[in-house]
């Protein structure tokens, strides 16, 4: 069976996926289940702790092996949660435009552990974090975010450049009145200043 494990939030682990143990991190843990990413290849995966999960080798921790997949995140894009239609709706044409496609990415900093990247596709003029404010999927940040992000550059004036074009996309959404301005303008208590 093996030896038992201690399931905390944010611990790696080895797991269990599809016949082979990997390293993962614990996301989220309820009751007998562990939401897991796998930190060599960017996957998550719910399982059962007890026959699942098992302590990692102190010689194959992310502090001596670094992971290999990076989190990101687009950058200057604000999409709403998955259990809400427009955020659903965000993250099936994210798959629908980017999965198992080249893309390039271009990488601006680190905000909070994660990579803030623009997606671009080869074949298109604009984002992937464009398209998506075009469709009215996602909203630009607001200005206090890219400004934070802009400080961490040596040079901001590419982040400055994706903002200018993250707002001209959302007013022309907005405008059409597609996605999430079906209904006009939405509200601003979605996203709080910090």
């Amino acid at each position: 069976a093996g030896a038992p494990c201690d399931a905390k939030k944010g611990k790696v682990v080895a797991s269990l996926f599809d016949g082979s143990w990997y390293r993962a991190k614990i996301i989220e843990k309820k009751g007998h289940k562990a939401t897991v990413l796998y930190v060599d290849h960017g996957n998550i995966d719910t399982v059962s702790i007890a026959s699942h999960l098992r302590p990692l080798d102190d010689g194959l921790g992310t502090d001596k092996i670094p992971a290999a997949a990076k989190e990101a995140v687009l950058a200057l894009t604000e999409v709403r949660s998955t259990d809400d239609d427009d955020g659903l709706d965000a993250a099936r044409m994210l798959q629908s435009i980017a999965w198992g496609k080249p893309l390039n990415v271009r990488t601006f900093c680190d905000v909070e552990g994660k990579l803030a990247v623009t997606l671009l596709d080869p074949s298109s003029s604009s984002s992937i974090n464009e398209q998506l404010i075009s469709a009215g999927l996602a909203r630009k940040s607001k200005q206090f975010k890219v400004d934070a992000i802009a400080r961490k550059m040596v040079d901001g004036s590419g982040i400055a450049s994706l903002a200018a074009g993250l707002a001209s996309a959302q007013d022309a959404a907005r405008r059409s009145r597609v996605g999430m301005w079906r209904y006009g303008d939405v509200g601003e208590d979605d996203e709080e200043e910090k």
